[in-house]
């Protein structure tokens, strides 16, 4: 650990415990099956860092887990068996800007807010963020396959890296495309293979990203009804017409009332369906107008566009309710658009049956599909605050059965990959050997889990076990006799 200097590793009991963890909220007793908190922490800043770091682990028999802006929902960035932990955030420098052909190449440790702030600066325009884009890092939502606030017009985080320069398990860095090939890119590259890889087979320190002229306009629009229940046929509605919105998010009035009882301000509980046109300014009118008629037929009311405004402005702010509890669960999945009022439906049964107050936020990825995001809070100090985690699980449960997927594997859901992606473990497995035959870089996710103890048996945790243990917490849940109650609204939930 020498080439980084005393100052970039560290073996502090604070520094390391601090990154036994992201976003997902993780009972104590974790610590029993897995060895979350890592031996060191490295902050490289360079590639040749990486490389080295990498080698020199291969050699001394460490395992290496990269960890981005800690924003993950499925312990993707977490260890199982400690080792090395690779903070990648002091990675965070703007590289080049090839205004000819509209591409900015930044380090992987650098957050997506910070890279549409980069492209801006150059007058260009970085047209798919994270809903986390403040905190999500370029490398860590690409690895997590990314879809969020654009995707709708200009697609996934997929669509809008050309190029990445990656570290392989053997220490070697290599480009995943030719950064000089025009067109699509569709001949021999690995972008794909790094999409959604969750940081399993390389570690990305640097992307070259398509960016756009800067629209004329970017038009929020918000648009309120009764409850949630009444967006459910406006969702379909807007898909199936010939609009062409940047962004369509569904908002649960469980969400206004956590957030009102954080800051005692902002709009009061209502169904909120926001909708945001870019373009000329002339088809952004055109289609404002189409969109109203939509919303009137179906009985939603235009808010003023100082509420609209607010909302655009706060579009990052997902989770300040967390301070109403000290804990909170966050599930992620993808449903087909025409599900979308039962998915509604299975997840307010689910909500009755486990006594919770739920969150259901959804937002439009493009015509066929609806990325449902619901949110519970908890009290991590109360016996039986771990068994929320049991919400996540039957969600997706429901999610499967309706035809979606949930997103995110890592190491708390890797039990749904057999269910997610039948028939394709053999491949990953494949894929995984071929490019970490040792099983040093990440490993233990996505297809198993590991557990901290290296030993015949009692190495890893069958799915059918976390499965079960999951259902079991359900049963628990359901026989609390109170249901949680942070905040008051009137009639729902």
């Amino acid at each position: 650990m020498n080439i980084f200097g005393p100052e970039r590793v560290s073996r502090h009991p604070a520094e390391r415990l601090m990154h036994s963890r992201d976003f997902a909220f993780l009972p104590k007793a974790a610590n029993l099956q897995w060895k979350l908190i890592p031996d060191f922490v490295v902050l490289p800043k360079r590639v040749e860092e990486v490389s080295a770091l990498v080698k020199l682990a291969y050699e001394a028999g460490l395992l290496l887990v990269p960890h981005g802006g800690g924003s993950g929902l499925a312990g993707g960035a977490v260890p199982n068996r400690g080792g090395v932990l690779v903070d990648m955030r002091q990675m965070n420098r703007g590289v080049k800007v090839d205004a000819d052909r509209r591409r900015i190449t930044v380090q992987a440790g650098m957050t997506w807010k910070e890279a549409a702030d980069f492209a801006a600066h150059k007058g260009l325009f970085l047209p798919v963020v994270p809903q986390g884009a403040p905190a999500s890092t370029i490398a860590g939502w690409y690895s997590s396959g990314g879809v969020g606030i654009g995707s709708m017009k200009y697609g996934s985080a997929r669509d809008v890296v050309v190029d990445a320069e990656a570290v392989l398990p053997n220490g070697d860095a290599i480009h995943t495309a030719d950064p000089t090939a025009d067109g699509d890119l569709a001949f021999a590259n690995l972008n794909p293979a790094f999409f959604g890889g969750e940081g399993t087979i390389g570690i990305l320190t640097e992307v070259t990203l398509q960016t756009y002229p800067k629209p004329e306009e970017i038009r929020p629009l918000s648009y309120s009804t009764k409850d949630l229940w009444s967006v459910r046929d406006i969702v379909p509605a807007i898909a199936d017409s010939d609009l062409e919105p940047y962004h369509v998010s569904i908002i649960d009035p469980m969400h206004l009332a956590f957030v009102k009882a954080t800051r005692h301000e902002g709009l009061d509980p209502q169904g909120l369906l926001n909708v945001v046109f870019d373009g000329p300014k002339d088809e952004v009118n055109a289609s404002e107008k189409e969109l109203d008629r939509i919303m009137e037929e179906h009985g939603a009311k235009k808010l003023p566009e100082t509420d609209a405004r607010a909302q655009w402005d706060g579009r990052f702010d997902l989770y300040p309710a967390r301070r109403l509890s000290g804990g909170l669960v966050v599930a992620e999945s993808l449903v087909p658009t025409g599900r979308f009022p039962d998915v509604l439906r299975s997840v307010g049964n689910l909500i009755k049956r486990l006594k919770m107050q739920v969150a259901v936020n959804s937002f439009l990825v493009d015509r066929n599909t609806v990325a449902v995001n619901p949110y519970l809070l908890m009290d991590e100090q109360h016996p039986l605050g771990p068994t929320s985690l049991s919400f996540v699980k039957k969600f997706d449960d429901a999610v499967l059965r309706l035809g979606g997927h949930p997103q995110g594997l890592g190491l708390f859901h890797a039990f749904n990959f057999d269910r997610m992606h039948k028939g394709a473990q053999g491949l990953y497995t494949s894929v995984k050997a071929v490019f970490d035959p040792h099983y040093k870089v990440n490993p233990g996710k996505m297809v198993e889990v590991w557990t901290r103890y290296a030993l015949p048996l009692i190495d890893t945790i069958p799915p059918e076990i976390m499965r079960f243990g999951l259902d079991l917490a359900a049963v628990v849940r359901s026989l609390k006799p109170t249901r949680d109650r942070y905040v008051t609204l009137g009639g729902a939930r």
